[in-house]
């Protein structure tokens, strides 16, 4: 490849460039100005309530009465007056720096299109020159290198998330549980201090077959998070089983100590569901920075990739 070529390349490399800058600047700078504008609102209002505070020290005979004897009608509107004249050089203070900044942007507007071409110039120059390195083996042997390094990471990431949503199902089935759980147990106290009754009874239960059937769901989710981790070589054991809870119990034997075991039933499974979620929790933090480093990685070798094509020998 010639050395116009190149030029032309480099040249591309630099606008594209430029445009992305732009484009970083002028989300900058619309931020900037929805933030001000937001500020204008504020004085606005201040400057209202400011000039109101004047208008009513005029208007009002009584208000007037009251400043005559205590204070000076006119100390007082001087007073006032100056709260409005600053609050009015606030309010003209901040539009300028709202023009300041639309004046800004329309100036980049500007000079992102005149660059919208950029990008799709070095990528088409870009791949031109991968397609001339790929004529030579020697050359084609590193592309493809690369191009392994990155499918294979992509994989990785891929799985990641794979995992990352089996495993959040999994928390939110269980956390599910956990609050029915709750619940059950605040109607079991309610039972054991003598307030409850069959009602009582009956909404506690309630609330544990809908433990039961988010624990259930959770189980269920668990074999495909294990999947997921599997293929990440990581595995993690969990299995929770409510049981029967001696349900019957409660309602055939209106005592202390029926209730007392069926409590203590609930309380364990809530003990249980608390681990599970502690331990599906950590793992989940895991792969999350486990994720991140990995997409971190993928990023890198694009840009390496991307790189070595640019600044490859001009002569094989």
């Amino acid at each position: 490849m010639n050395d116009m070529f190149y030029e032309r390349l480099l040249e591309a490399k630099e606008r594209k460039l430029r445009l992305e800058k732009a484009n970083q600047r002028l989300k900058q700078f619309k931020q900037q100005s929805d933030e001000q504008e937001m500020r204008i609102a504020a004085l606005e209002l201040q400057l209202e309530s400011e000039q109101a505070d004047v208008d009513k020290l005029n208007r009002m005979s009584l208000a007037n009465l009251f400043h005559t004897i205590l204070r000076s009608k006119e100390e007082q509107l001087e007073k006032e007056r100056q709260e409005v004249l600053a609050a009015t050089l606030k309010l003209q203070e901040a539009k300028q720096v709202l023009d300041d900044l639309h004046h800004e942007m329309a100036e980049l507007r500007s000079r992102i299109s005149s660059l919208q071409d950029a990008e799709s110039m070095y990528e088409q120059l870009l791949a031109e020159k991968e397609a001339f390195l790929r004529s030579s083996p020697l050359s084609a042997s590193e592309l493809a290198a690369f191009e392994t390094r990155i499918a294979d990471q992509t994989i990785l990431v891929k799985e990641l998330d794979e995992a990352l949503t089996a495993g959040k199902r999994v928390l939110a089935s269980l956390k599910n549980a956990s609050l029915c759980l709750e619940k059950a147990e605040n109607w079991g106290k309610w039972d054991l201090w003598g307030g409850g009754g069959m009602i009582s009874t009956y909404v506690k239960h309630g609330h544990v077959d809908d433990a039961k059937a988010h624990i259930h769901n959770a189980n269920r989710l668990l074999t495909q998070f294990q999947k997921e981790l599997s293929d990440l070589q990581r595995t993690i054991s969990i299995d929770i089983d409510i049981g029967d809870m001696l349900k019957l119990a409660d309602y055939w034997f209106d005592g202390l100590i029926a209730d007392w075991i069926v409590q203590g039933r609930i309380q364990n499974a809530q003990d249980q569901t608390l681990n599970a979620i502690s331990r599906i929790h950590d793992m989940i933090e895991r792969l999350e920075r486990e994720r991140s480093l990995a997409a971190a990685e993928l990023e890198q070798l694009q840009k390496e990739r991307v790189s070595w094509i640019e600044n490859a020998p001009r002569q094989e």
